[in-house]
Parts: C-alpha cells; sequence; structure tokens
C-alpha cells in the first residue's frame, strides 16, 4: 500500500537556499505544504480578516449593492454562483460559499495587451456600509504580494535558476484577494454540491489563510485516490501552486487537485452540518503578456518539453471563465 500522502509545514525564516530544496522536495509529490515564521504582521492579517467576517454579516442587499459586474472578475459573489469543479469541465451544481475579491485596480502608465487583461486592471467595488475594509485590504493584499515575491525567490533558488529569475514576469501581476464565507448548512445539499468543488489553482501559486477550528479544505492523494485534509494550523499559512507554475516547471511541480468539503463529510470530524467557515486566499499570477516555457533546468537531457510555450494571461482567463457563471448571482 502506497504511503499516506504527506503536507508538510516548512519555516521559511531561514536560508532561502536551503528552504528552495525543502520546497522543491515537496512540490515533485505534492503541490501543498504549510509554511511558519513568515513574518506577515499579525495585526495587518487581523484586520483584513475581521473586516471580510463584517462584510459577510452585512445584509444581503448591502452586499449586493457591490455585486461583480456581468462578466466581472471583483466585487461580492453570492452563494452557487461560482463551481470551480467546471474549471475541469466536471458539472455540478454551484458551489455553498459566498465570497468578495479585488485586484491590482487601476494601474498608472500600465497598457493592457487586450480587452481581456483590461478587465483585470478594473477598479474595485467598496461597500459603503463598511469603509474600514477598502484599507485592510489593501495594506494585506501589499503583504501577500511582498510574501508571494519571497517565496517565488526561494522557488527559483530550488529550481537551480538564479533568485530574481520570476521577477520580470510578475511585475505587472493580475494577482488577486478573496475572501470566502462558507455559511450554516441548514439544509442538505444537492448530489454532488460541496463547499468548494474538486479543482486546481490555475496561477503561479496560493496563499490561503484558514480559520482556527474549521477544517475542510482536503487535497486528493492520485497514489491512493482518496483525500487526504489539510487542518488548520495557528500562524500558519497553506501554500500551493496552479496549474501555470507546474507547467513552468515541466511538471516537475504537481498541481494538485484540491476540495472544500460539507461539515458533515469531514472526515473523523465532529463538526455539526450547521459549521460556519471562512478563509482567505490570494491567488497570485504572472504577468498577463508573459511567456510562460518550460525552464531550462526542468527539461532532462535529450527530451522535449511538454508543453508548448503559452501566454499567462489567456491561460488564466479561460479557466476563470469556465468556472463562473454567466450570469452574476446564477
Amino acid at each position: 500500500m502506497s504511503p499516506a500522502l504527506a503536507v508538510p509545514t516548512i519555516s521559511i525564516d531561514r536560508d532561502p537556499a536551503v528552504v528552495g530544496r525543502e520546497f522543491d522536495e515537496t512540490l515533485r509529490t505534492v503541490g501543498f505544504f504549510q509554511i511558519v515564521d513568515h513574518g506577515v504582521d499579525p495585526a495587518i492579517a487581523d484586520a483584513a480578516w475581521s473586516t471580510a467576517r463584517a462584510f459577510f454579516d452585512l445584509p444581503l442587499q448591502e452586499k449586493l449593492a457591490v455585486e461583480r459586474a456581468m462578466g466581472g472578475l471583483y466585487g461580492y459573489f453570492p452563494m452557487r454562483s461560482e463551481s470551480l469543479a467546471a474549471s475541469r469541465g466536471d458539472v455540478t451544481p454551484g458551489d455553498l460559499k459566498e465570497s468578495f475579491n479585488m485586484g491590482p485596480g487601476i494601474r498608472a502608465g500600465h497598457t493592457p495587451h487586450d480587452e481581456t487583461e483590461a478587465a483585470l486592471f478594473t477598479a474595485n467595488l467598496w461597500p459603503a456600509a463598511l469603509p474600514e475594509l477598502q484599507t485592510a485590504w489593501e495594506t494585506y493584499y501589499a503583504a501577500m504580494s511582498d510574501l508571494a515575491d519571497r517565496l517565488l525567490r526561494m522557488f527559483a533558488l530550488g529550481l537551480e535558476l538564479p533568485g530574481g529569475f520570476f521577477a520580470p514576469y510578475v511585475d505587472a501581476s493580475p494577482s488577486a484577494l478573496r475572501a470566502i464565507n462558507y455559511p450554516e448548512q441548514t439544509q442538505a445539499p444537492e448530489p454532488g454540491q460541496l463547499r468548494a468543488g474538486a479543482h486546481t489553482d490555475y496561477g503561479t501559486l496560493t496563499i490561503l489563510r484558514q480559520e482556527a477550528g474549521r477544517a475542510g479544505l482536503e487535497v486528493h492523494d492520485p497514489a491512493t485516490d482518496s483525500w487526504v485534509p489539510i487542518p488548520p494550523t495557528e500562524g500558519a499559512l497553506v501554500i500551493n501552486i496552479g496549474d501555470l507554475m507546474a507547467r513552468w516547471t515541466n511538471d516537475r511541480w504537481t498541481s494538485t487537485l484540491h476540495r472544500v468539503v460539507n461539515p458533515d463529510a469531514e472526515a473523523g470530524s465532529t463538526a455539526t452540518a450547521s459549521q460556519r467557515r471562512q478563509s482567505m486566499p490570494f491567488f497570485h499570477n504572472a504577468n498577463y503578456s508573459a511567456i510562460v516555457e518550460a525552464l531550462p533546468t526542468c527539461v532532462p537531457a535529450g527530451e522535449q518539453p511538454r508543453y508548448e510555450p503559452v501566454m499567462a494571461g489567456p491561460h488564466l482567463a479561460g479557466k476563470t471563465t469556465r468556472s463562473v457563471a454567466e450570469r452574476p448571482g446564477g
């Protein structure tokens, strides 16, 4: 029998080259790990977290006042308006969650490559009923961007590349910050309906804060065809790579399938079906017009890359479009 999939916890307050090698070892088998000693100011993180909770506690009409525009990416996403499993072509009911998203905003001096990229750099929507949310989120977004840059330097070292290798590919990154509320479930889900359907992330890497005491995130172990939980760890952040980074590394690193299960489906859990959960992922992406091709250190001698070069932005946009319902709130 194959050993159970291991999702390690790694301190990053050490020699970046040593940490990079540990990242490489982990990401060859599972695209997930947790980090500690990351240096993110708890006050900044907690302000973003608490304002997110306050937003979800607003009356529905006040949340709908900042609902995403038709085809838009930022603002409020109501319950069941997204099916993450659809990004892989699976047909399931809408996910049992609501979310609020922000992006990089309008960047002076940045000329979009096309209309699709222009949509990534539009103004964010902020709730008038909660003015403190904007400052808290913009500050946390900046902290997550800085942390992503640090992680990418370690990634590069782990791939036997110069530490600054990824920097010119991400200096105009259309990254996104999201808060997700998984409300109490007062009725049984539809067949196949989860809090978040099975999916892989799309970009370079994701930085996730989970809620202490609220499990539900699971990763797929292909060796055993089973699901392995990632229990929330106090002070830790969950890191995983997305499809673009897996492609960049010529599948040396794995973009792992993951999901968020309903409370009564948690293996070994004593949670009740009414358990509420919150999480905050930061989705880091490469520049829209960055051409991503297999890294030279990831193509064995005498072999050809597994993938043709791809422009990062259209890759991201295609998966995002498939996961989101065409009608807001649908």
